[in-house]
């Protein structure tokens, strides 16, 4: 297998797809993406995804982005590892999470990431105190909804680990930086901590702080 997965692992998306990869322990060979150098905005980069985001999967001539498309791709691998399930109702069960994800959760984080992550990491200025409220209101109210599943099971789609967990809790590998308001919800600590105590979790922190160059 010839894989290569175009990241910048501090990207909570790209994050997401190098976790999978550790996870189910395929082989893979890392070209960063720096968005400090604009590396997704170069013309080699561009044929690769046209969007000029990262993360981007290459594998053995097969181009595809977006990071919830790649972490499928990635678990359809690897079927006996569990992670996407056959049958078509758990399947989609899943399958609603990640959409969710796209439309709810990863917007709803995204204004904490740029405000207190990237704004310092590129010296873009300081946090716009109206942007933390508007964040904090759609965090709270999607944060509740995520709380409360993870109240009736120990992951996302029920008692196994599975994408949903990947694809939604890789935005909490900046959880810390970007101080998002999860104080009030019990489920989803208890769940960062137990998805920051996989292997693959720590593999791929890893990489964050030691990128390849």
């Amino acid at each position: 297998m010839s894989l290569t997965l175009h990241a910048f692992p501090l990207s909570p998306r790209s994050f997401k797809v190098l976790w999978a990869a550790n996870h189910l322990e395929i082989p893979f060979a890392l070209q960063l993406c720096d968005f400090a150098k604009g590396d997704q905005g170069t013309p080699g980069f561009l044929a690769l995804n046209p969007n000029g985001r990262a993360p981007v999967l290459e594998d053995d001539g097969y181009v595809l982005w977006e990071s919830n498309a790649i972490v499928e791709y990635l678990a359809a691998l690897k079927p006996d590892a569990g992670l996407l399930p056959e049958e078509p109702r758990a399947r989609l069960a899943v399958t609603k999470w990640l959409y969710w994800d796209c439309a709810h959760w990863d917007p709803a984080g995204a204004i904490f990431a740029f405000e207190r992550v990237v704004k310092p990491l590129f010296g873009r200025g300081e946090p716009d105190p109206s942007e933390i409220d508007r964040g904090t209101l759609l965090f709270e109210r999607v944060g509740k909804v995520l709380d409360g599943e993870l109240g009736r099971h120990r992951y996302v789609a029920g008692p196994l680990l599975t994408v949903a967990d990947i694809a939604l809790g890789s935005l909490l590998c900046i959880a810390d930086q970007a101080a998002f308001p999860i104080e009030n919800f019990r489920n989803i600590q208890r769940w960062k901590t137990d998805i920051g105590s996989l292997p693959s979790w720590a593999k791929t922190v890893a990489l964050q702080q030691s990128p390849p160059a």
